[in-house]
């Protein structure tokens, strides 16, 4: 991590122990703050001469006060099935039940409790100052279910069944949601407050509602008044702590940057607004350069943090253009190869991408009623936004690109494609696209903190159908199940191979390993791949693991894994299936799976004494093996092909995979 950020953590955390990291961030009771303490003139500090100061103001946001999209143009994007969605999800949220992670739904009650994790029944409480608030509590659970409605998703949804609708019914439900959170979460108190990115995304939603809901009869200037009011708290909240995001070198620090540019931005009549926007534009310009690699990767190592860059990205610069501040060309052209990156990660038969990396659940921007999966609406957007083309044809994923720029950007000139073969050595990255199959190999150095231990991970696709898989993430914090949390970060969740009953890396602190891995391409061509990890190649192993993946023709794949060393020792290699009914012949050392493209075929052959074997959903003392989530929180069984042997250095074990 390197000695400067030892040296700064060291006095973060003597800071925050000491007290003086607390005296930073005044805790006042919420009603003691008036809109009169945080504007920079007088004369707008009566809440109606403030209204009508803002409703004078064009051009400072995507879309100017209560300019709403025309119903009929959204209906028409959105689809009836994305309509009715919409709907559906802002009606449960108008009556207090929330949708968690874009999957799950569960009721907080009305008036809502923002306190409540409804998985666990634990209670956080907003007495205690956010520097002192525990973040890992067995009696409360895994803190993201409760910064998960927090975040104020439900804007989103409520302004886009508005536009929808024209049904007054959906800012009352907002306006009493915001005044809910704010008697329950008074400054800097508590749960909600812990967390500089999650204030950010909290700011984007509101500021999106308070344009959206401008119109509204709901929207009085008493309660403008508070939401901006608020608003200026938050962003003290970031701007004083922000230095600690930028040292995690990850989407913390440009969430919050971006969170600091657009109060500035959007808010110019704000106390401290002009400081916000100058340092929230040098953060996040400093941060898309020092944490998108030259060929579009992220350093997050996470196709799901890569979305989250980009709809942050998306944002900011958007936002800046509006403005009339655009953002540094360096930087727009680092987020244009980050878009690229993605388009040529996607499945273009279902928008889906690999599951591959740290997956928390994270949606920043849900401006669009598309599946969580479906990386789409993101890709659409953030290549439009490169070159004001898109990529992809008309379909619901377009509504994000409608809200961000207008209805214009619907009829833009269409420059369609499909992905392709594609390398990214810096960011480790390689994909083989034959026909309806194609695949992804990760084989990196890093240079950056890996959050899980996949080298030489592949994924393989075939028309839509993701046959072998990544595990995904599940959760965070289990109290009750470390064996579980810990599974789905190490080797034994991917499709690689692993030594003598263990991963090559040690988990330091929560989110860190080491030592961190080293690998390198070794041959890259059509229908190829090889390459090699050196993670194994210390003691106690003293092995390099290689791997050559070839398309040997239309549907017919061939994985060779060469484990090179000396002495003897347990190879282990897993690939994780789709969960569908299959035909397993473990003599024959051959699967059969009944999949929705058709029958797949699987052969593994090996040194004598290759033995087989399938797990699904099986968790006991010393094992742990089958399972997949694909949205924060749900746990699935999978079936898990294990091809296990106990033999002498070097050996070889081949997959031979069969597509209809």
């Amino acid at each position: 991590m390197g000695i400067r950020w030892i040296l700064y953590r060291a006095a973060y955390a003597f800071r925050s122990k000491s007290g003086l990291l607390r005296r930073r961030f005044p805790a006042p009771a919420r009603r003691s703050v008036s809109l009169g303490d945080v504007v920079g003139e007088s004369g707008l500090a009566h809440p109606a001469a403030y209204v009508e100061h803002r409703s004078s103001i064009r051009g400072r946001f995507f879309f100017d006060p209560g300019a709403l999209p025309a119903p009929a143009l959204l209906g028409d994007v959105t689809g009836p099935r994305g309509r009715d969605r919409t709907i559906q999800i802002a009606d449960d949220l108008a009556r207090g039940r929330f949708l968690y992670f874009s999957r799950q739904s569960h009721e907080l009650g009305w008036p809502t409790d923002w306190l409540l994790n409804p998985l666990t029944g634990g209670r956080h409480e907003a007495r205690t100052h956010w520097c002192d608030y525990e973040t890992f509590s067995p009696e409360r659970g895994d803190i993201k279910e409760v910064w998960e409605p927090s975040r104020f998703a439900c804007a989103y949804w409520l302004v886009r069944a508005y536009a929808l609708t024209g049904d007054e019914k959906y800012p009352r439900a907002f306006w009493e949601l915001f005044e809910s959170w704010c008697e329950q979460n008074p400054p800097n108190r508590g749960p909600n407050w812990k967390c500089g990115q999650e204030t950010a995304i909290r700011l984007f939603a509101w500021c999106f509602a308070l344009h959206g809901l401008w119109k509204s009869p709901a929207t009085t200037p008493d309660r403008v008044a508070a939401m901006v009011t608020s608003i200026a708290l938050q962003a003290r909240r970031i701007a004083g702590n922000i230095d600690y995001a930028v040292s995690q070198k990850n989407n913390h620090g440009i969430s919050e940057a971006v969170g600091l540019l657009t109060v500035g931005l959007v808010f110019p009549e704000l106390r401290g607004a002009d400081e916000w926007r100058q340092e929230g534009r040098r953060i996040f310009e400093q941060e898309v350069l020092r944490q998108v690699y030259a060929d579009g990767a992220f350093v997050q190592h996470s196709m799901n943090y890569h979305r989250v860059l980009l709809h942050d990205c998306l944002w900011a610069i958007r936002l800046a253009d509006r403005c009339g501040e655009p953002i540094a060309e360096e930087v727009r052209r680092r987020v244009a190869a980050a878009a690229e990156f993605l388009f040529q990660m996607h499945d273009p038969a279902t928008g889906h991408v690999p599951n591959y990396g740290p997956n928390d659940g994270a949606l920043l921007l849900p401006l669009d009623s598309c599946d969580y999966r479906d990386f789409r609406p993101t890709i659409q957007a953030a290549c439009y936004l490169a070159d004001r083309r898109r990529v992809l044809e008309r379909g619901p994923w377009d509504e994000t690109m409608l809200w961000l720029f207008g209805a214009g950007a619907l009829d833009g000139p269409l420059a369609q494609r499909s992905p392709e073969s594609k390398r990214f050595d810096e960011g480790g990255y390689y994909t083989l696209r034959n026909g309806h199959s194609w695949c992804m190999i990760r084989c990196h150095s890093y240079r950056d903190r890996p959050a899980h231990v996949d080298p030489l991970h592949l994924d393989l696709w075939h028309r839509g159908v993701n046959v072998l898989g990544d595990s995904g993430t599940y959760k965070y914090y289990l109290a009750g199940s470390p064996a579980l949390e810990h599974y789905f970060k190490d080797i034994a969740a991917h499709n690689t191979v692993e030594i003598d009953g263990r991963g090559p890396l040690e988990l330091f602190t929560r989110f860190t390993w080491l030592p961190w891995p080293r690998g390198r391409c070794r041959e890259y061509g059509p229908g190829v791949f090889a390459g090699e990890h050196l993670a194994y190649e210390r003691d106690p192993w003293h092995v390099t693991h290689r791997r050559r993946v070839r398309v040997l023709g239309e549907g017919r794949w061939e994985v060779t894994d060469e484990l090179a060393g000396t002495g003897r020792h347990q190879a282990t290699l897993r690939w994780h299936l789709l969960d569908v009914p299959y035909t397993f012949e473990r003599g024959a050392g051959r699967l059969t799976l009944e999949a929705a493209c058709g029958r797949v075929g699987i052969e593994i052959e090996g040194p004598p004494g290759l033995a087989l074997d399938i797990h699904r959903g099986k968790e006991e003392p010393g094992k742990t093996s089958g399972w997949m989530s694909l949205y924060y929180g749900e746990l699935l069984p999978r079936p898990t092909l294990e091809a296990r042997v106990d033999c002498s250095l070097p050996a070889t074990i081949v997959t031979r995979i069969h597509l209809p």
